[in-house]
């Protein structure tokens, strides 16, 4: 089956075609093809390299991405797990597809590819579940880039993930579990749990029930409490959002630990940290 031609037409429908002549529709057209139906396995990896390189670079190559890449990303996430290196290279990709490219030039109003291609993969059928389950990868960077791939899809479109993520049994569960993982993934982790529980009441009540003050006060402590960096802060802003405006998350903080640890950690830190500051 061509995944290309058949997800580029319909996505045509949707956005118009008024780029599909361009260089670099082709070209991106030519990489998926490769990666999608090539025979030789050097090929379809030196395809994803070059289609993750160009896509990182060009909002062209996002645009063209977007209107014809993504069943092709997702297939090799579906079928290819025994492949560390295109899951890797295929993560990336998205990655650099939903990361905004900011140019000089052209109206400050126009439209970001970046945001159009978050739309594209939040509506693609069970993508989401399919990211959250590579959290169980034992590859380091799979688990990284599916991280870094999430906090993107909730910075450009924060309500659809929070709600995609309800849906899914055990959802946030795998993310917390990222709390416990080495410390770079722990750090992606908890920056995605601060954009994730921003105005999210029921998500905040479900983080806390999975045990976040524990795992969050583990951390400070482990980062050298109120010495602690920037860590220590993203702790103090994940905190801020489980407690600010959840009266059920303030009563069972104060009827567990307590509100000590948090006014300890305040106080040591100095009057210069608000704690209902936002980012």
């Amino acid at each position: 089956m061509d995944l290309v031609s058949g997800y580029k037409g319909v996505v045509g429908l949707v956005f118009g075609n008024e780029n599909s002549g361009s260089n670099e529709d082709s070209y991106v057209e030519r990489l998926l093809d490769r990666i999608s139906n090539g025979k030789l396995a050097e090929d379809r990896r030196n395809a994803m390299i070059e289609l993750q390189a160009i896509v990182a670079e060009s909002r062209g190559a996002q645009l063209a991405f977007g209107a014809m890449g993504f069943p092709v990303m997702l297939a090799v996430l579906k079928e290819e797990r025994d492949d560390v290196e295109m899951v890797r290279g295929a993560l990336e990709t998205l990655v650099g597809a939903l990361t905004p490219i900011e140019h000089a030039k052209g109206p400050k109003n126009e439209v970001q590819p970046a945001l159009m291609n978050t739309d594209l993969l939040s509506r693609e059928a069970d993508s989401i579940s399919l990211l959250l389950s590579l959290l169980s990868e034992e590859d380091f960077y799979v688990r990284y880039y599916t991280l870094q791939l999430l906090t993107a899809l909730l910075t450009n479109s924060p309500n659809r993930l929070q709600e995609a993520i309800l849906t899914i049994p055990r959802g946030i569960t795998r993310l917390m579990d990222m709390l416990m993982d080495r410390e770079v993934i722990r750090n992606e982790a908890l920056l995605l749990l601060t954009y994730l529980t921003r105005e999210a009441e029921e998500i905040q009540k479900i983080v806390v029930f999975e045990g976040a003050f524990e795992k969050i006060f583990s951390i400070i402590k482990e980062e050298g409490g109120s010495e602690g960096g920037v860590v220590v802060q993203d702790c103090l802003q994940l905190l801020n959002n489980l407690l600010r405006t959840n009266a059920s998350n303030q009563i069972l903080l104060r009827e567990t630990m307590g509100f000590d640890p948090i006014i300890s950690i305040l106080k040591l830190r100095g009057s210069t940290y608000s704690f209902t500051q936002q980012k």
